[in-house]
């Protein structure tokens, strides 16, 4: 059976927190991120358009879901615009929102890079899986994949599947 996999845009991707850095520096917290993203990012088209591609799957993505609070016309046109699959755009236009409330039941699996993401959605029924990323070390291997090869996110499905993902809430 072929999984239905969604994805995350940022630092899945695209290189996002890199971008943000060479526009910012380096954050004195993620306050400071919220406070950047929400004042002066929401508004300025070209930093989100010229994001820098980080992974491109080698499959048809089921669905993206992002938590951006640009306009989601922006996130199609970068997809477009880098020549990945089409697919349809779900997004929650805050941090706080959960993920798995938009796409539960219209993926098999999701991929994202956030531990707080990856943690809710494994949390809330829907099968997530880490994709490396320099902010997210501190969660160690389990579920964490490297691209986005679709043979390689079967796998590493099949195993947390197997075993993880039945008992996640005693892994936290």
């Amino acid at each position: 059976m072929k999984l239905r996999i969604g994805l995350d845009c940022d630092d899945t991707c695209n290189y996002w927190y890199e971008y943000y850095l060479k526009r910012f520096g380096p954050p004195k917290d993620d306050a400071t991120i919220t406070r950047h993203v929400t004042r002066i990012l929401k508004k300025d088209r070209d930093f989100w358009l010229n994001l820098p591609v980080k992974n491109r799957p080698d499959f048809d993505v089921a669905l993206y879901c992002t938590k951006r609070v640009n306009p989601k016309a922006w996130t199609r046109k970068w997809l477009e615009d880098n020549n990945f699959p089409k697919a349809p755009i779900y997004q929650a236009y805050s941090q706080g929102k959960n993920k798995a409330d938009l796409i539960k039941g219209r993926v098999d699996v999701f991929v994202d890079d956030s531990i707080s993401n990856f943690i809710q959605l494994n949390l809330s029924g829907v099968p997530c899986l880490l994709m490396d990323s320099p902010n997210n070390q501190s969660w160690g291997p389990i579920g964490r994949i490297y691209s986005l090869r679709e043979a390689e996110i079967e796998e590493v499905y099949e195993l947390f599947m197997n075993t993880v993902f039945p008992n996640f809430r005693n892994l936290l």
